[in-house]
């Protein structure tokens, strides 16, 4: 991560405190279970995981609770001092270390949730280089950021001081090709609606059809019915490819629109 990003005070700003440190209640989990379900990951064993910028912890202990082998790093300090506290091992988040620390071909998955766009491009470019060195072939990259797409990721992005940088789906897919990845999805944060409470769960059902009507009608008002991702967020996997040492568009899983200039 760029160093030059000033964190004082961002731990007491988002109200993380030691007792809440690595706690992931039932609702939250079935978020991380249906987020890491696009991923399609099948080892036959305990994913390795690393997290970039694990802020409170909640992956960490949801993680933790499924058997992973969990490594984080995070650059404030005292949210290093909680997770070693609580046994997890982490480091100091300097993106360039990954490959020395980790070593290579040791991981099955990264995960970075609202993190990337604290950084500068050149920061999320040594990331990702990284990135692409310490996964085993078939191992991928997920992360969540505010959508670039979406009038709706200003109040996101532009309610942190400490962002920096804005991606949409077309940059996502850019910095695939830069960095040899395969793209294997872009689009909105699942709302799973199973394990969330049957209220909830109706909440989010009337939720996920009216992002679907207002989506389509953007995209086909002013995106030529391209695929954009009209939410307050976006998540995207990147998969390392497999025997090969070239990027490409798995079209099966992410088609163009027909009709596309």
């Amino acid at each position: 991560m760029s160093t030059a990003v000033d964190f004082r005070g961002y731990r007491e700003w988002k109200g993380w405190t030691a007792e809440s440190f690595g706690v992931c209640g039932p609702v939250q989990a079935a978020y991380y279970a249906a987020e890491l379900a696009r991923a399609r990951l099948e080892t036959g064993r305990p994913l390795d995981v690393m997290e970039v910028g694990f802020g409170n912890g909640e992956f960490a202990g949801w993680a933790h609770a499924q058997g992973f082998s969990y490594t984080g790093s995070e650059l404030v300090p005292e949210l290093r001092r909680q997770a070693t506290a609580a046994g997890f091992r982490v480091y100091d988040g300097d993106c360039g270390r990954l490959p020395a620390d980790l070593g290579p071909q040791s991981l099955d998955l990264v995960v970075a949730f609202d993190v990337l766009e604290h950084l500068e491009l050149e920061a999320l470019e040594a990331l990702l280089a990284g990135v692409h060195v310490v996964l085993r072939p078939g191992g991928c990259l997920l992360a969540r950021v505010p959508s670039g797409d979406s009038p709706f990721g200003r109040a996101t992005q532009h309610g942190d001081l400490t962002h920096r940088l804005t991606l949409g789906t077309s940059a996502v897919e850019q910095l695939a090709a830069r960095h040899r990845f395969l793209v294997v999805d872009v689009g909105a944060p699942r709302l799973p609606l199973r394990g969330v409470g049957l209220r909830r769960a109706a909440r989010r059902a009337l939720l996920l059809a009216a992002q679907k009507m207002i989506g389509g009608i953007i995209n086909a008002t002013f995106h030529a019915n391209q695929r954009r991702v009209i939410t307050g967020s976006l998540v995207f996997v990147l998969r390392k490819p497999a025997g090969t040492a070239t990027a490409q568009r798995d079209d099966r899983l992410h088609p163009s629109p027909a009709g596309t200039p």
